[in-house]
């Protein structure tokens, strides 16, 4: 069976983008002369079947009224393309694939603010200087915003200007393209200093592995997480959803693997999914005989005690070590984000690889992009550098007892 002109796969579903005739009488409500429908999730044989029906009913000179009555379409979608607001695109937007609850809610957010200063409109409508009025009223002083706040609520709200006009082709152009947000960090981190990291594990909590007895702390976690931080430079959140099954050995070298492959496992980018080697260290102190303790206990969680806060397994250790850090006399800064800031320090004193650093972290590759796709790391590689982290002034006795 022959392809349909202007049948193409977007996602997992098919459209249909068919050219009007000049004298058509959709053109009135579609100035560029292309008619977009969704045909919903099929297979390429069935997709072709409804292409041509749909285009025969275009081409037949139905009216848009009973076009859009016929369109195969999600929730919100209803309605003729040039009634279109942009939440009718959020509603689009969540059902499209799985969203997290922080995006939504975050999303969400920053829809409402678009709302309450233009009204919401039809998106057609808007224009440059809608966008520019509502990138300076988020920054007005009597909104008492953060720089980065507000460059995350234009970000959220640009996303879905994009998803309407690349995915959903209901804009001719992304009308806000190019209007940026610049931020000033509220809160500067660094490195922790040697006397800071002497005073935290220099308590009983890691000289005599007396797991505190607060409900937030996770118990055992409460001593591994930050080792763990010091170590491999993984986030807070990275590191309180791990499973026992996420602590693997590749061609011999025991290994971290950060995923979002588990149930409510979450990776902030694309590129935080990798593997870090377990620094001989970890391996010194009993880390892998915790391990093998807790899959005998038959949990498949490795930190079985932790509590979850809105389904995040961080939340609430975040807080703990909040006040437990405070509770010692270290201020805001250094906090357990500022692990990761200790090791690539560490890495880069060292003289290992930016790539390296990189894949070890979770950032992005910079280059090009040959050096992104082609430049493996082998496990070797990695663990060499992991070897290179060194904490002098933190002397820690191995009193694990499995």
């Amino acid at each position: 069976m022959a392809n349909t002109t202007g049948l193409f796969l977007r996602g997992s579903s098919y459209y249909l983008c068919v050219v009007l005739p000049r004298t058509h009488p959709l053109r009135a409500s579609y100035k560029n002369g292309k008619y977009v429908i969704s045909l919903g999730a099929c297979t390429h044989r069935e997709s072709i079947i409804r292409a041509t029906i749909k285009r025969a009913e275009v081409l037949g000179h139905l009216t848009a009224t009973k076009l859009d009555q016929n369109l195969t379409t999600h929730e919100g979608m209803h309605q003729p393309h040039h009634h279109f607001t942009l939440r009718d695109v959020y509603q689009r937007w969540k059902q499209a694939k799985p969203r997290s609850m922080d995006s939504l809610n975050a999303t969400k957010r920053a829809l409402n603010l678009y709302e309450e200063f233009t009204g919401n409109p039809p998106i057609q409508s808007l224009t440059r200087s809608h966008g520019d009025g509502f990138r300076a009223w988020l920054q007005q002083p009597e909104r008492n915003t953060a720089s980065k706040t507000a460059k995350d609520r234009l970000m959220w709200v640009k996303l879905l200007l994009n998803y309407a006009y690349r995915d959903l082709d209901l804009l001719a152009r992304h009308p806000w393209e190019g209007i940026d947000l610049r931020s000033t960090p509220t809160v500067r981190r660094r490195p922790w200093s040697e006397s800071e990291l002497a005073t935290l594990f220099g308590q009983d909590l890691h000289t005599s592995y007396k797991p505190p007895k607060d409900w937030r702390a996770g118990s055992e976690a409460a001593y591994w997480m930050p080792i763990l931080g010091l170590y491999t430079g993984a986030r807070l959140g990275e590191l309180a959803q791990l499973r026992v099954i996420d602590v693997i050995a590749n061609e011999g070298v025991p290994m971290l693997s950060i995923s979002d492959e588990g149930n409510g496992q979450q990776v902030k980018t694309l590129s935080g999914v990798r593997k870090i080697p377990i620094h001989s260290e970890l391996i010194r102190l009993g880390f892998l005989a915790y391990v093998a303790k807790t899959k005998e206990d038959g949990s498949a969680l490795l930190w079985s005690s932790l509590p979850r806060r809105k389904n995040k397994a961080g939340g609430y250790f975040s807080n703990w070590f909040g006040e437990y850090r405070r509770s010692l006399g270290l201020n805001q800064i250094p906090d357990f984000h500022c692990f990761r800031h200790t090791v690539r320090s560490q890495l880069a004193e060292a003289e290992v690889p930016e790539h390296v650093i990189d894949s070890l972290m979770g950032h992005r590759i910079k280059g090009s992009e040959g050096a992104k796709v082609y430049s493996h790391r082998s496990e070797a590689t990695l663990q060499k550098a992991i070897e290179k982290i060194s904490y002098p002034t933190v002397i820690l006795n191995s009193i694990y007892k499995s």
